[in-house]
């Protein structure tokens, strides 16, 4: 485990001491007036109501799977894989990032990072599993057996070629996933609070009994906006949330919930009446308070869409 570099302070949003009282606060909010908040509650939540457009411009989410959790991950990857995958991906679109989830797959024959890369791994025999998700497929995810250094000139031309041509996939894992940064030695408020958020998010799976038949819980690597933090990346939908604390989670989970069941219906509907699925653009944010952006959208497409809802 790295230490913290002691170049900064974590400091994190005051506590809100009544969370009842928080989300019915959040929740009046409209584009009139916003309502005086109490003072326990204030610097958080003012920041929550203009979060949109925060999140990246990105048309695919590619996720390494790793051994290790972010917790153990170095604040800065010095992975050559990660390098090049990313310059690549960024023509198209593509982010980059790393993610450990006990219900993904590994590779089996493993090597990356949270192993001595520098040392053992310049040959180029990084070798992961990876999961992409894409506005070609945003209702399901694809998983990559293998990314290494050896194959990524033919992995990069099929997802370049799978995100520019909208080509709808059959055999896609429909599960919903959920992903908190929790890479604390990038950023200590992303290792206190996601790892709360991270925790509560899994009693509560386990309280509704939701298991990885339902949600796959997973935590990554920095994924941009550190005082934004708790993240929480929604997906196969691309919705980025933050701002997220523990108590927030029950409430949060029932609206994600509710629309992944909706989004599912939707794409049934569209297809028995071979009707297009609905444009990202046109479907309204997913918890609009906590809403950082989505994927396919720009900072002004993140930022128009939310003041519609509101």
């Amino acid at each position: 485990m790295l230490t913290l570099a002691p170049t900064f302070a974590c400091r994190r949003s005051p506590t809100r001491l009544i969370p009842a009282c928080h989300y019915t606060a959040i929740r009046q909010f409209t584009s009139s007036t916003p309502q005086t908040l109490s003072p326990a509650s204030s610097t958080s939540d003012a920041g929550s109501f203009s979060l949109a457009g925060t999140a990246p411009y990105h048309t695919a989410y590619v996720l390494l799977h790793t051994h290790l959790p972010p917790a153990e991950y170095p604040a800065r990857s010095r992975s050559p894989l990660w390098r090049a995958f990313t310059m690549r991906a960024r023509q198209w679109g593509g982010v980059v990032n790393f993610v450990w989830s006990p219900e993904m797959h590994k590779h089996p024959d493993y090597r990356g990072l949270g192993e001595d890369l520098e040392a053992k791994h310049q040959d180029g025999s990084e070798k992961y599993t990876a999961s992409v998700f894409s506005i070609a497929h945003r209702h399901g995810r694809l998983e990559i057996p293998e990314v290494s250094l050896a194959n990524l000139d033919e992995v990069d031309h099929r997802l370049r070629k799978l995100v520019l041509s909208g080509d709808e996939l059959d055999k896609l894992d429909r599960r919903l996933h959920l992903f908190v940064c929790t890479h604390g030695s990038r950023d200590c408020r992303c290792g206190e609070g996601g790892g709360e958020v991270a925790r509560a998010l899994r009693r509560e799976l386990d309280k509704r009994g939701l298991g990885e038949k339902d949600v796959v819980l997973g935590e990554v690597a920095h994924v941009g906006g550190h005082k934004y933090a708790a993240n929480v990346l929604v997906y196969p939908y691309g919705d980025w949330l933050g701002m997220v604390q523990d108590f927030d989670v029950p409430r949060i989970l029932d609206e994600i919930l509710a629309w992944h069941a909706a989004q599912k219906e939707q794409l049934q509907l569209a297809r028995s009446t071979a009707q297009p699925d609905a444009p990202v653009e046109q479907l309204p944010p997913l918890c609009p308070h906590f809403w950082r952006g989505r994927m396919g959208l720009d900072k002004d497409e993140q930022v128009q869409l939310l003041s519609k809802a509101l």
